[in-house]
């Protein structure tokens, strides 16, 4: 170890003295940390140029104050706890000469700490952008490879200075293969080797712009780009994007340095830029003498068959190619290239020497090794099959909740552009409201992008990186998604205005490039019609529950032909075989301004929709639908007040007329849209709602009051006399008549169970008592059908098998030990067992007995932020 120590032999103490006050004083202040080995006596002596048993004093001083200890045969250590006088005093030496002003602190560009932002807050799913599957790096390779380059030659390679270009065998290796994979004639001369695309880009910027130069650039464009060329002070001329890429008949003809495009891949759209857009890109840059800047993100991870020619190797001698080993092979290692034509070759080379040596040699020749040998392309190979797996697991979880997506950015890369469906909020607040869910998304203002103006697509859309995910967690994320839009429409977080703000109806959608090579989703048909029924019901005549069986019976049926409208019972229905629920939420009502076409809507969340969970008024009134002959009815007591046919001109406008009477917060008349090949249930999926009455009689004798099945607007209520059983059925067969069917998941309750269906009123809340109660908000489940058939009021139900208690279920029913809470603001968690003594609370304080003054510990706010906590 080496100490400074300065030694001024005119001071009147002693040297052994200013040896031992200065070593005092630097452990005093951290300088020598605590356990740290000091210098022998002869070491030090020969340090200091001082005689050694000036330093021997010292030391015998410093243990006898018991600043350090002496260990036999280990030598002199800094002592684990010292006690130092509160005055240290001024470190020898002259004081610096005080400045007479302070240097003014530089400006923090807001653009670039978006660009190098690190998120801290741990999310249980994140979307990230820049992130990969470390179970696809070939670790047991590069581990050989790192052994046998350092086993052969490492002591001479560390001991020399590389070449600021790059090693000779990588620059070799990376123009064979893009020799081979992407037809390019490329000399390993006209290659630099960079430490990612971040330097490449400030490489271009260095060698080729200067104060006012004009750059043309996509827009929106990536964030890095915009940056290290603004850098130089360069103008940004913004050119924007559609479907094919860059937008060329847009560029000026004007004199312009050069052009940035990412063809392979349109970051963020993920659009290809078409052939025909690409010649005239090569045209316009040959016209104006201008450079074109390929960047190829993205094209390390494509589909086969989606690839076009390079613009490298369609104008080879204006072209730099850009690109790195990010996708392939994990954002860290921190490897990319620059291809510049012959005649910058050397420029290049001697701009590079100035910014830095180069990257490590061992990285260097290990790539090398593995680009030439043929490694690469096989891991390649592994790599695409992973991520596009990876991917199409995200297109079907997103069609799963939130229905018809509008996707781009599939054919290559490890993100998709979401344009967020009617239904959800604007990019921003989806993104806030996600992120308190603990789920990571990314709007076009928190990513790294750019967009030069404020525009549709910047408040609309959402990028979701799935390179460093699981298909479980794909799946996760992506379901939770959806609660989380439909938990903050039911807890009034989200206002209906911010859901309806969306495109016109009139104006094409955003344009987005179209995922290619997806399977072709199932074609939808339309669902079976039951029976002619011979005379319709009385609808007045509401079927009611029996509450106990001696047997497992399915008690009731219900339909809603109109989402949001009257239940009406069913006797008997006819199922299909992967097929909806006959006629069930056919029929919406649209707010109004919701752009969703009347006739042939798709399908779209909640929010969008005029139901009984969000208008009171609605329950003044019951309906009824024949969806065979589409007479519609309103009664009003025993008074008839509407009865109309759909099928007759101006039906449609009556009914929305009276609607709007009934419902006067709406601004105007809402929409009827009817789904001609599916429905308007909470999810798209093809899914049958069944509820155990004797879970709902459970519950009633838990909470103490009475529970009207009605609330929860199943199409099947079964009574088996063992409560919570349904849950075990999950995964499993059940049967109704000659009906299979298979039991797809839980059903978890949203806001719309808190209204009471007589009266409209939102007496209870259903989610939060279940939450408090049992940690979950989960009640029913949903089914599929297997096998197709008529099922009846009465008819028997086949389980699959005598089903146990949910486990740890019936302790909870009778106590509430071990509950805990986390708060939504910082997540801060409150157990009920261990209470806050600190703040006066004892253990076992329930949280509803939280003092209305408490406040989280963390964040400050109220107990209404707390919600059941389930580790």
């Amino acid at each position: 170890m080496q100490l400074l120590i300065l030694l001024d032999r005119t001071r009147r103490e002693s040297l052994t003295d200013q040896v031992v006050e200065q070593i005092r004083q630097a452990i005093a202040r951290g300088r020598i940390a605590r356990g740290a080995r000091l210098p022998s006596s002869r070491n030090l002596a020969d340090q200091l140029g001082i005689s050694r048993n000036t330093v021997v004093r010292a030391y015998e001083t410093l243990i006898l104050e018991g600043h350090v200890e002496a260990r036999p045969a280990s030598g002199i250590f800094v002592a684990g706890q010292t006690q130092m006088p509160a005055d240290l005093g001024a470190p020898p030496g002259p004081a610096p000469e005080r400045p007479s002003a302070a240097p003014a602190s530089p400006t923090v560009d807001l653009d670039l700490k978006r660009l190098a932002v690190r998120r801290e807050r741990r999310m249980a799913v994140d979307f990230a952008l820049d992130q990969t599957s470390p179970a696809v790096f070939p670790l047991k390779t590069w581990r050989r490879l790192v052994q046998n380059h350092l086993s052969h030659g490492a002591t001479s390679q560390f001991a020399i200075a590389s070449d600021p270009a790059g090693s000779a065998e990588l620059r070799a290796a990376i123009a064979h293969h893009h020799g081979a994979a992407r037809g390019l004639a490329v000399d390993a001369a006209q290659i630099i080797i960079t430490s990612g695309r971040t330097e490449s880009l400030n490489l271009i910027a260095r060698m080729f712009l200067s104060y006012d130069a004009r750059v043309v650039m996509e827009d929106p464009c990536y964030l890095g780009a915009y940056l290290s060329f603004r850098s130089t002070g360069a103008r940004i001329i913004a050119c924007p994007v559609d479907e094919n890429g860059l937008m060329t008949e847009l560029l000026p003809e004007r004199g312009c340095a050069m052009v940035h495009v990412t063809p392979a891949h349109q970051y963020p759209t993920g659009a290809l830029t078409s052939a025909q857009r690409r010649l005239s890109l090569v045209a316009w840059a040959r016209r104006n003498g201008s450079l074109i800047v390929e960047d190829g993100f993205g094209d390390e991870f494509h589909d086969e068959g989606t690839q076009l020619q390079p613009l490298s190797l369609l104008s080879p001698d204006s072209t730099l190619h850009l690109g790195d080993f990010a996708s392939s092979l994990g954002s860290g290692l921190r490897l990319g290239y620059l291809i510049v034509p012959q005649r910058y070759a050397e420029t290049a080379r001697l701009t590079k020497a100035m910014l830095n040596g180069g990257p490590s040699w061992l990285e260097q020749s290990v790539l090398a090794e593995f680009l030439s040998d043929g490694k690469y392309a096989s891991h390649l190979l592994r790599v695409r099959a992973h991520y596009r797996a990876a991917r199409n697991t995200l297109v079907s979880a997103l069609k799963h909740s939130f229905g018809d997506v509008t996707l781009g950015g599939g054919n290559a890369g490890l993100q998709l552009f979401w344009q967020l469906p009617p239904g959800v909020p604007q990019a921003r607040i989806f993104e806030h409201q996600a992120r308190r869910g603990r789920i990571g998304v990314y709007s076009l203002e928190a990513a790294p992008v750019h967009v030069h103006e404020s525009s549709t697509m910047a408040t609309r859309c959402i990028l979701l990186g799935f390179g460093a995910l699981s298909e479980r967690q794909i799946e996760k994320g992506i379901a939770k998604l959806s609660d989380i839009v439909d938990d903050a429409l039911d807890d009034h977080v989200t206002e209906i205005d911010q859901l309806l703000v969306d495109l016109p109806p009139d104006r094409p959608p955003i344009p987005t490039a179209r995922i290619r090579g997806m399977a072709a989703s199932a074609k939808k048909h339309q669902p079976a019609l039951t029976a002619r029924r011979e005379s319709r019901p009385d609808y007045t005549a509401i079927a009611g529950f029996e509450l106990g069986s001696v047997m497992p019976l399915l008690k009731n049926i219900y339909h809603y032909p109109i989402k949001g409208l009257s239940g009406q019972p069913l006797t008997s229905v006819t199922l299909t075989r992967g097929k909806p629920f006959p006629h069930d939420r056919q029929f919406a009502l649209a707010h109004p301004g919701v752009p969703l076409q009347a006739d042939n809507p798709r399908w779209a969340k909640k929010g969008l929709f005029v139901m009984l969970m969000l208008e009171e008024a609605l329950a003044k009134v019951k309906t009824h639908l024949d969806p065979e002959t589409l007479q519609f009815d309103i009664r009003s007591g025993n008074q008839t007040i509407l009865s109309i046919n759909l099928h007759d001109d101006g039906a449609r406008a009556a009914i929305e007329d009276y609607f709007h009477q009934l419902v006067p917060s709406l601004p105007a008349p809402p929409t009827l849209v009817r789904s001609n090949d599916g429905h308007f249930m909470d999810k798209p999926d093809n899914v049958i709602s069944l509820i155990n009455l004797a879970t709902l009689r459970s519950l009633e004798q838990q909470w103490g009051t009475e529970i009207d099945p009605l609330r929860f607007r199943a199409n099947l209520y079964v009574d088996t006399e063992r409560a919570w059983e349904e849950f075990d059925w999950v995964d499993q067969q059940i049967r109704l008549g000659d009906v299979v069917f298979r039991v797809d998941r839980r059903n978890g309750r949203c806001g719309a169970t808190n209204v009471n269906p007589a009266s409209g009123v939102r007496d209870m809340d259903i989610p939060g008592s279940l939450r408090a109660s049992f940690g979950h908000k989960d009640l029913g489940v949903y089914l599929t059908v297997e096998t197709g058939g008529t099922i009846a009021v009465d008819n028997r139900l086949t389980r699959p098998f005598a089903a146990a208690a949910t486990p740890g279920l019936a302790a909870k029913l009778n106590g509430v030990a071990g509950r805990r809470f986390i708060c939504r603001g910082c997540y801060y968690i409150y157990s009920e067992d261990a209470g806050l003594p600190a703040d006066g609370i004892a253990p076992g304080t329930p949280c509803q007995q939280l003092p209305e003054s408490w406040r989280c510990p963390d964040c400050g706010t109220d107990k209404g932020k707390l919600r059941p906590y389930v580790s």
